[in-house]
């Protein structure tokens, strides 16, 4: 499952800063005020009454401790970065943490809070995060030295500088990078540089990326003789949404942002055109994660009520499990209510003259594949409601493009369109709020591209608040 298991250690991370930094401040409370002679102190201080604007300034601290961890980065990927920096994070962090402890114990009149307890805490905090942090950093190089967690990477130039390129990834597995190949327009060169065969030159690029699974692309060809292929490819991928590596110079971009990295000593600079890791974007994917869990505890009874007057309505399952293709094109099964026949998917080529859409979707504006319930779920859009399982597994945003049949994808032509791919697909999006079917493909892929672009935590609210009423009064609905 593609991000699962990012998501399962940022999580492990984000409780273990929490209750490490909670540990310290209690441990280094239990020092300085803990004589020897008076052993039951913990209990006594424990046994004292919690004011409930302690309590409330305690969670407020508790939030502003997450929010500078994440500020720093903390979260985000750090497969290319030293310890060394990895841990002048932790400590900036943690003197962040420390200056918001000062402050609350100022405003709550904590006696045992002072400069000395915060200075002991900040010692022991930075200690106990950092040390686990170097104890997971080993772990997770060990395990992509065993394949797991790993990123698939394309090199664009085959010369010297991406051969010794390519060396040095394989060399350093735990990086977890594998290598798919190169694309050089050199036919001197030769057919494998590592493991890494030659997948064509370098004009190949648009069919390689529409057909491989690629996370990342790096670009090793020289800027003096190459510069206008290096100009294009970087193009076409910051237009795809693909991050870029360049191991030499700044080129310029039209929408992707440049980030300075070092990947083991290696000088590059990675450019991004959509949203990249932060707060934010934490703060969508916790927004998922309960809104999905929420809802699908909500909803259970309806969804009973769905299947029955499914199963009533017409033979076949209540599920309609589709591939569909989400971030980075990678493909995964999409939960729908059945809302047609058992055998639509079969009927589709004797349809496709009536077809009524231009580009790659099909639409049929009076699909005779429909059931009666199932034109009914989809005026209420209630067939949607089983992709919260998706959107609870990591496959899917509550807000983002809307996800392409496989069918869809493979047909799209056009390589700007490409780059809704960069993002998480999702439930709704300024589609789902502008018409949906009443607009055409290249309209459909125009709101996406603006919803990556202008992406935010006040978008995603927005469009939320737009989805309701574009439901109910079925705007765009078939």
């Amino acid at each position: 499952m593609p991000g699962y298991n990012g998501t399962i250690t940022n999580f492990f991370l984000k409780l273990s800063d929490l209750f490490f930094g909670l540990s310290s401040l209690g441990l280094t409370i239990v020092y300085r005020y803990s004589p020897s002679q008076n052993p039951t102190f913990v209990f006594d201080y424990l046994s004292q009454r919690i004011k409930v604007t302690n309590a409330l300034l305690g969670f407020l601290l508790l939030g502003l401790w997450h929010t500078a961890f994440s500020a720093q980065g903390l979260y985000t990927s750090h497969r290319l970065s030293t310890p060394a920096e990895e841990l002048k994070e932790v400590a900036q962090a943690v003197a962040v943490s420390a200056a918001a402890l000062l402050v609350a114990a100022q405003i709550g009149r904590w006696p045992t809070i002072n400069v000395t307890t915060v200075m002991i805490f900040s010692l022991v905090s930075f200690t106990l995060i950092g040390s686990t942090r170097l104890i997971l950093r080993f772990n997770l190089r060990r395990l992509r030295e065993r394949g797991h967690n790993v990123k698939s990477l394309l090199i664009v130039g085959g010369g010297v500088r991406g051969q010794r390129f390519a060396a040095h990834i394989q060399r350093r597995p735990d990086l977890g990078y594998k290598l798919i190949g190169y694309v050089d327009s050199d036919t001197a060169l030769p057919t494998k540089i590592g493991d890494a065969p030659c997948l064509g030159v370098v004009e190949d690029l648009p069919k390689i990326v529409a057909n491989e699974v690629i996370d990342e692309v790096a670009i090793t060809l020289a800027v003096k003789s190459q510069y206008a292929q290096i100009e294009w490819a970087v193009a076409l991928l910051e237009e795809q949404g693909i991050t870029t590596h360049l191991l030499l110079d700044f080129f310029p971009q039209k929408i992707a942002r440049s980030q300075p990295v070092d990947l083991d000593g290696v000088p590059m600079v990675s450019l991004h055109s959509t949203p990249t890791f932060s707060w934010r974007t934490e703060a969508k994917r916790i927004f998922d994660l309960l809104a999905s869990i929420l809802l699908l505890l909500i909803l259970a009874p309806l969804f009973v009520i769905i299947a029955i007057a499914i199963k009533v309505d017409s033979a076949g399952p209540v599920f309609f499990i589709q591939q569909r293709v989400g971030l980075s094109k990678r493909r995964f099964r999409m939960f729908k209510f059945r809302t047609m026949l058992p055998d639509a998917e079969t009927r589709m080529k004797e349809l496709e003259h009536l077809n009524e859409k231009s580009g790659p979707i099909f639409k049929i504006r009076k699909d005779p594949r429909i059931t009666r319930v199932g034109r009914w779920l989809r005026k209420t859009s209630m067939d949607e409601l089983p992709q919260l399982v998706n959107v609870l597994l990591g496959q899917m945003s509550i807000v983002g493009p809307r996800p392409l049949s496989l069918r869809d994808a493979l047909q799209i032509e056009e390589p700007w369109h490409k780059r809704r791919f960069s993002m998480k697909p999702g439930l709704t999006c300024l589609w789902q709020v502008s018409g949906r079917s009443n607009l055409s493909f290249e309209q459909w892929m125009q709101l996406d591209l603006e919803y990556i672009d202008r992406w935010s935590l006040a978008l995603d609210a927005s469009i939320l608040l737009r989805t309701v009423p574009a439901i109910v009064l079925s705007k765009g609905a078939s």
